[in-house]
């Protein structure tokens, strides 16, 4: 009882921080950690012991399968270079440095355990980092990197951690040459389990008949490909990955009804955050249990020791994106690579640590008499946590301002060319549709207006200009068409809910429903996303369209004639004054 207790305390505080943090504009891994360390301050806090052995398969997978369904098959043979250069090497290497820098710095501590910190401290967490980067105006392609660093790199991180680990419990030293072996034959274990549990999943999704049993398979899953792989030695990190990546391949998602990728969406973002907030307030508060027992003096040493360790790895990441940058000035190394120095700073201040961190830190176990060595450990991963999570989180908006970092051009137009490509295969299918199954009248008019629409930005500068002046008109009608409209949303809406004591809740909660998903098609339609018409937009390039085919050769400016046979429309009407 005690424990589901605390779990929903967490729960209450964690939605509460985030509030507090969306108001004050600060990045919700900031606020975890913040919640985490608010246990030490607690009265009376109850003493929670979480087994080391069970916090990576109950944490793990759920937020790894957040971070996998964002890749695709075509981003990863994209990016393998970004794999490779950062998941890998620079995680390898990090880890490496800062093991030699604590073993050199703290008194006491032995080899494996210096590389148990060091394996814990390297990798950067892909959740903390595109949660604090994304809001600045980092520039796409700089994300698209730093999440690549960060779908793999746990994996070598905790095969390094468990090389240590082994060293401790067994007494023998660590074979590179061996660990090396087990993690390239544990990798690609964890590929075919993750292709298999993606492909299972994608199969079962495909015959699930509502959104719950098919949002409840994707929760399935993640659990599933991790524990499975790592019951044969395989990497359960690459596994869920994989597994996401396949599970969201586009055989699968094109198969999928709209309501089933918007609820999964919603869904994924609610798990991703409150197992987020949990984690961190169950480990604060074991954490902060054995700083209350820590020596004051040690543990002010202790966070200096942190601090140290936090500032190699900020190091060994300057240094190797300054390589990468000065090795690619000409043809950039990989996609996405720093282009400029100031991309460099960009790139190593958000190497942000987070809860993969502070949760390998917890389950180094106590092997002969090295409690004080753990504790040693516990306490300078949170030193590490603030000067590369909770620092970098609150100064990066003023850096990147400071440093002018922005997206280009080319980042800037993806998303119009996709809804272009959007908009020209919905035209193609409607008048494919139309020519089948619709008569010969219904099918042209829909061809002209797809015509309409597919070259409306040439009409539109073809038209006179007093039409130009009147199509603005126009415009401000349709804004005020939009403001109507929502409020007759809102009071049906409204409406329904009230009905909700004299009507059955199951009819009313199908009703409001289909009103929200309604609204919602509106508020996207009416913020520019062009793609097919409303009935007003379509209307008013049909106008358009038959006034530029009257003036077609002869673009004078004299009075607009009435255009014969406009579609009728709350917002079009046959009745054009020009102006003077």
């Amino acid at each position: 009882m005690l424990y589901l207790s605390v779990i929903v305390i967490i729960l209450i505080a964690t939605v509460f921080m985030v509030s507090v943090g969306d108001r004050l504009n600060l990045p919700w891994p900031v606020m975890m950690t913040l919640l985490g360390a608010a246990a030490l301050f607690i009265p009376n806090r109850p003493d929670i012991t979480i087994d080391s052995d069970i916090i990576l398969p109950i944490f793990l997978p759920p937020l790894l399968w957040a971070i996998g369904v964002k890749f695709s098959w075509g981003t990863l043979r994209r990016r393998w270079r970004s794999v490779l250069l950062y998941s890998v090497l620079l995680t390898t290497v990090s880890a490496l440095a800062i093991a030699g820098a604590t073993m050199w710095w703290v008194p006491g501590m032995t080899i494996a355990v210096a590389l148990a910190v060091g394996a814990a401290v390297s990798p950067p967490d892909p959740v903390a980092v595109e949660a604090v980067a994304e809001p600045v105006g980092i520039p796409r392609r700089l994300i698209g990197t730093l999440q690549t660093e960060g779908s793999f790199n746990d994996a070598i991180a905790i095969v390094l951690f468990h090389a240590a680990i082994h060293s401790m419990t067994s007494g023998h030293h660590i074979e590179p040459l061996s660990v090396a072996k087990d993690f390239v034959l544990g990798s690609i274990l964890a590929v075919i389990i993750g292709y298999i549990f993606g492909w299972l999943g994608g199969y079962v999704r495909q015959r699930a008949h509502d959104v719950v049993t098919s949002n409840a398979v994707t929760l399935v899953i993640p659990f599933g490909a991790y524990l499975a792989a790592e019951s044969v030695h395989a990497s359960g990190v690459i596994a869920v990955v994989i597994g996401a990546i396949q599970f969201t391949s586009t055989k699968y998602m094109a198969a999928l009804e709209a309501e089933e990728r918007l609820s999964s969406t919603s869904f994924w973002q609610i798990i991703e955050l409150l197992m987020t907030g949990v984690a961190f307030g169950l480990i604060g508060l074991q954490a902060s249990s054995i700083i209350a027992t820590a020596d004051p003096s040690r543990t002010a040493g202790l966070f200096a020791d942190g601090a140290l360790v936090a500032l190699v790895a900020i190091l060994v990441r300057l240094i190797w994106f300054t390589i990468v940058w000065l090795a690619g000035r000409k043809n950039p190394i990989h996609e996405g690579a720093p282009e400029s120095f100031a991309e460099v700073i960009i790139m190593t201040w958000s190497g942000m640590r987070g809860l993969v961190t502070l949760i390998l830190a917890l389950s180094i176990p106590v092997v002969n008499g090295t409690e004080q060595v753990r504790q040693d450990a516990i306490v300078m991963m949170l030193s590490v946590l603030f000067f590369t999570l909770v620092l970098p989180g609150l100064t990066l908006p003023m850096l990147v301002k400071v440093l002018g970092v922005r997206a280009n051009h080319e980042e800037e137009t993806a998303v119009p060319e996709l809804l272009k490509i959007a908009q020209v295969a919905a035209l193609e299918a409607l008048q494919a549709e139309a020519k089948a199954t619709t008569d010969p009248e219904t099918y042209a008019r829909v061809k002209e207006m797809c015509s309409a629409i597919t070259r409306r930005d040439e009409i539109s500068e073809a038209l006179p200009e007093e039409y130009k002046q009147h199509m603005e008109k126009l415009k401000d009608k349709r804004n005020d068409f939009v403001r109507l409209r929502d409020a007759a949303l809102v009071a049906a809406q409204n409406e329904v809910i009230s009905a909700q004591d004299r009507y059955d809740s199951h009819d009313v909660t199908r009703v409001v429903r289909k009103l929200d998903i309604l609204a919602q098609a509106e508020s996207i339609r009416s913020s520019g996303m062009f793609i097919l018409p409303a009935m007003t937009a379509g209307a008013v390039a049909m106008e358009r369209y038959n006034l530029w085919k009257k003036h077609q050769g002869t673009l004078s400016t004299h009075a607009i004639p009435v255009v014969e046979n406009a579609p009728a429309s709350p917002l079009v009407t046959n009745e054009v004054t020009p102006t003077s």
